[in-house]
């Protein structure tokens, strides 16, 4: 079993360590000294051993990677150091601020010969890949993101929220041929309500709608075909039935989209298959934000 150590123990952290303690050998967990976090790692998982000092992670040899949770201006630094030290690496998106950061990254990355793989959890869904396949049957020329919840406030709307339905878009589309911001609402910060409009080739276009000062939480993906007009909402996709004028469920997803992710990794690492395909996803997201920054 592959020995892993988690670095952030924040809210996203502790989903992390609870699904890669599952298939996999946490020994290690780092946190900045928050007494709450170091409470509940002592609790529940009491072999894991605590450290507040990033150094104890990089030069253990019996650690095979690094998970990485942290604040995203924090990113660059950690995941640097942890490729330079030898160790695979699993990072939470986005995996820097920049496009020149991100190049140096994968640069080490394959220089070393290690995964560097970025965590972007939609694109790990059921329903995602069910949604691909009905792309490539009857293809779809409309996609409308609705997200809606309330916070986080301590990151940039555009990195930590917007970027998720960028991942799914390059995926299903490839890169934009024309991308505009058509909304930017702040209240709480300069951006809470944001807008965009997307088109691509074969006259394919996608527009996507995030608030983040909303008081109930939903998203959800409507896509339309040649054919059908299909709804995806958390684990469930449905089709819109013509003759009876409602909705019909036509898959679930079984597995969690974070386990299939976590599971990914570790089968990498496992096989010793290097892959690139996430972090180079992620540069082509940074250089899309970076556009839209501009």
């Amino acid at each position: 079993m592959k020995k892993i150590a988690i670095i952030g123990l924040g809210k996203w952290g502790k989903n992390l360590l609870r699904e890669f303690s599952k298939i996999s050998c946490i020994t290690k967990c780092h946190t900045r000294g928050n007494q709450k976090n170091i409470s509940w790692l002592r609790k529940n998982y009491p072999k894991v051993v605590h450290t507040t000092n990033i150094g104890d992670i990089l030069t253990d040899k019996n650690i095979d990677a690094i998970v990485i949770s942290t604040p995203i201006n924090s990113h660059f630094k950690i995941v640097k150091n942890a490729l330079e030290s030898g160790k695979h690496v699993f990072v939470e998106k986005p995996m820097t601020n920049t496009i020149t950061e991100a190049k140096q990254l994968i640069k080490i990355a394959k220089n070393k010969n290690l995964n560097l793989f970025v965590g972007y959890i939609f694109l790990h869904n059921e329903i995602f890949k069910k949604i691909q396949k009905i792309d490539r049957q009857e293809s779809i020329i409309y996609a409308h993101f609705a997200w809606k919840k309330f916070g986080t406030f301590d990151e940039d709307i555009f990195k930590n929220l917007l970027s998720h339905d960028i991942s799914l878009i390059l995926e299903l589309f490839g890169p934009p041929n024309r991308i505009r911001l058509t909304n930017n609402v702040g209240f709480i910060t300069t951006s809470d309500r944001i807008s965009l409009e997307l088109n691509f080739t074969r006259h394919r276009k996608c527009d996507i709608s995030i608030d983040r000062i909303s008081p109930y939480k939903e998203k959800s993906v409507t896509f339309i075909t040649k054919k059908n007009l299909f709804i995806w909402n958390d684990d469930k996709l449905l089709r819109f039935d013509k003759r009876t004028q409602s909705f019909k469920k036509i898959h679930q997803s079984k597995n969690t989209p974070l386990h299939l992710e976590c599971k990914k990794f570790i089968a990498n690492i496992t096989n010793k298959k290097v892959s690139y395909d996430s972090s180079f996803l992620a540069l082509n997201i940074i250089r899309i934000l970076s556009k839209l920054s501009k």
